[in-house]
């Protein structure tokens, strides 16, 4: 499972690039609703959370014993580093490029330190292994997310066909 789940990591970039093509900075600024996240935000998010959250996270496991791991308040960090005035571009190609850097060093990891583990301060105990796999689940439902926003956008021109839907 844990290569399938590196595959899912290698696949974000692309599947990110297809989901905003075409995209205009204002369709990437609107929010679907108050508290959903812009397509903007997102990105900027993906970028902000590869190193901190995710791959600091691993890292300290395989080099650390069982170190203490924070947890990643994405609500209250997209407020402080200001999610909603980063340059969406930007942001796509930091996270590509962290993102490219990333497989590749997770590809180089062993068996045993896949099985090192830390303390997370909300749910516990956690391998560096299972931190990969949620890594995967954080990328899908980001995707997921952004899909979301697009689905909001189609929304008001479906006339009598919204009544086949429910906007979540």
């Amino acid at each position: 499972m844990l290569e399938a789940a590196l595959e899912m990591l290698a696949a974000t970039p692309e599947k990110l690039r297809r989901e905003v093509a075409g995209m205009s900075a204002s369709e990437m600024r609107r929010r679907p609703a108050p508290d959903k996240w812009s397509v903007q935000e997102v990105l900027a998010h993906l970028d902000d959370v590869e190193e901190l959250g995710m791959r600091a996270r691993v890292a300290a496991m395989i080099e650390g014993n069982e170190p203490s791991l924070a947890p990643f308040d994405q609500e209250r960090r997209a407020v402080e580093q200001r999610y909603d005035r980063r340059n969406p571009q930007k942001s796509f190609e930091s996270f590509v490029r962290q993102r490219r850097v990333n497989i590749k060093w997770l590809r180089t990891l062993k068996p045993r330190e896949l099985k090192r583990k830390g303390i997370h301060q909300t749910v516990g105990e956690v391998t560096a292994a299972e931190m990969i796999h949620e890594w995967a689940f954080h990328d899908l439902g980001h995707l997921r997310q952004i899909m979301e926003v697009k689905r909001y956008a189609l929304w008001p021109h479906m006339g009598n066909m919204q009544k086949f839907y429910k906007l979540s």
